[in-house]
């Protein structure tokens, strides 16, 4: 007579056979949920893209700086522009190897500034750039009246310029008609500048941009200037030292390298060199990745990393005791 356990279960051999599946169904979901948490977790912690520059060397610069032999060759020059002085060829005091181009104002004089021999900035143009230099340690940053070390000048006559880096007050400005004044970081004599930038250029305010990277790092993303980063057909670039005559004191500067491309790879420097001030030792971030400082923050990425990694070996244990117990579950049931 079937009354016994192993009778029982002979007689019925479909119910062991569903509850091992319902088991097993019930650890391949639950395995198939705690993976897509993982996978979750992982892309969480996955670096962000950003806007910092790519790496150097995919492409090459549609115009740069010479390193050596007749630097100023590469520029256009004129009278008005060199009216209080002509720049001079040097060697770089704060870029071991390289030349530079240096401009010297007294007190009350306005101008010395060459042209890049580089194509004019056209409406719907994306163009990137690196600035690098130096100020003499007597540069007088502090200034209430303007100094212009970059511009990009329209080609009207009057006016100030739809774009230009500034010094005054201790800061390091993007100024936009000589207004809208957008602060990069503080600046002072002695210190090293360091510069990228993309723009975009148009008439219209929401199809231009301006991005804006000091020492590697973001210090203006997305700027949209209120009148555009053009003001008629075109612009086109300036370096040296332009400034306000009410300036009575002395200025000094160079630059050693000057970079005018289509992508941030074609202006980013192979390597950072040279130091904040002659004879000293740059900042220890002057040496930074560009990618990693323009992260919100190098260790937190770093620290999102192991608490990934620490939560896939919880889940990981999880997965195997829920294996475990549910084939101890089956046993028992049989």
């Amino acid at each position: 007579m079937p009354h016994d356990a192993v009778a029982r279960r002979a007689t019925r051999p479909g119910r062991i056979g569903r509850r091992t599946g319902r088991a097993t169904r019930s650890a391949v979901a639950v395995t198939a949920l705690l993976a897509a948490l993982l996978a979750a977790l992982l892309g969480a912690g996955a670096p962000v893209a950003t806007a910092a520059p790519d790496a150097p060397g995919a492409d090459r610069a549609t115009w740069e700086l010479p390193a050596a032999g007749d630097v100023l060759a590469a520029f256009d020059r004129n009278g008005y522009n060199e009216q209080d002085g002509a720049p001079r060829q040097i060697a770089s005091p704060t870029a071991p190897g390289r030349q530079a181009l240096e401009f010297r104002l007294d007190g009350g004089d306005q101008r010395s500034e060459v042209q890049p021999r580089v194509p004019d900035q056209v409406e719907g143009d994306v163009w990137f750039y690196t600035y690098r230099g130096g100020l003499a340690r007597d540069f007088p940053t502090d200034t209430e009246a303007w100094q212009v070390v970059l511009q990009w000048h329209h080609t009207g006559d009057s006016g100030s310029p739809p774009l230009a880096l500034e010094i005054k007050q201790g800061r390091l400005l993007l100024a936009t008609e000589g207004e809208n004044l957008q602060d990069l970081g503080p600046v002072r004599g002695g210190d090293r500048l360091d510069v990228t930038m993309r723009v975009a250029f148009s008439q219209d305010p929401q199809r231009s941009a301006v991005d804006i990277w000091r020492d590697g790092r973001p210090v203006l993303e997305g700027h949209r200037p209120p009148a555009g980063t053009m003001l008629d057909g075109s612009n086109y670039l300036k370096v040296g030292l332009y400034r306000a005559t009410a300036i009575d004191e002395g200025g000094r500067l160079w630059v050693d390298d000057l970079r005018v491309g289509r992508t941030m790879a074609s202006v980013s420097p192979t390597a950072r060199t040279g130091s904040a001030t002659a004879g000293e030792d740059e900042d220890e971030d002057e040496d930074a990745d560009p990618a990693v400082a323009a992260s919100p923050s190098g260790a937190a990425a770093g620290r999102d990393g192991d608490a990934v990694t620490w939560v896939a070996g919880v889940l990981l244990v999880a997965v195997v005791l829920l294996l475990v117990a549910t084939r101890r579950d089956a046993r028992t049931r049989r």
